[in-house]
């Protein structure tokens, strides 16, 4: 009934199967599942994303397209995009939280003559995968700099703001879009 042949080709057409479609999307699978991070996250969690709108002083917390909560922020003292360490601008791009650490204890020279400065950072550091080292989304010691162009680089946030972003919404990995 099946000569060699047959099954030959029948085997080929199989094997051709698993390489053009089984395989690439076993690939996405694997890929998704480590994109979310920790096996701990859920699906819905993993759709949450940061989206920062520099020229709006806003930090937006996005489920898909949906605003789920915003925060003001304070961004970098010069305006553009960052070209190099040290130039006080905030970068534009897509990234992802790298590390969560607790700040509470560190302290910062801002070189304005008031020396070193307890609490700089306020109660966490988001710190962001970027190319530039020292990058992330913070509290601060000073509240009245929100809505402002002053910091170093970094996102800045009230402490009771940061505070409820780490507790609700923060994830490592999770996607961090920076805009104009």
């Amino acid at each position: 009934m099946y000569n060699n042949k047959s099954i030959l080709n029948f085997l080929k057409l199989i094997c051709l199967t698993f390489i053009f479609i089984i395989l690439p999307l076993g690939s996405e699978i694997l890929h998704a599942a480590t994109e979310s991070g920790s096996a701990g996250l859920s699906v819905q969690d993993d759709s949450l994303w940061l989206k920062i709108v520099k020229s709006e002083y806003t930090l937006y917390v996005m489920k898909g397209d949906e605003t789920i909560k915003k925060y003001f922020v304070a961004v970098g003292r010069n305006t553009g995009q960052k070209e190099r360490s040290g130039d006080n601008r905030t970068p534009e791009g897509s990234f992802e939280v790298s590390q969560i650490q607790n700040s509470t204890g560190w302290v910062h020279d801002f070189r304005d003559g008031k020396g070193m400065i307890n609490g700089a950072y306020g109660p966490w550091f988001i710190r962001l995968k970027t190319p530039w080292k020292g990058i992330g989304i913070h509290g601060t010691h000073d509240p009245d700099s929100i809505g402002k162009d002053i910091t170093e680089g970094c996102i800045r946030l009230k402490n009771t703001d940061m505070r409820e972003l780490k507790e609700n919404y923060i994830r490592m990995l999770m996607k961090v879009l920076i805009s104009k």
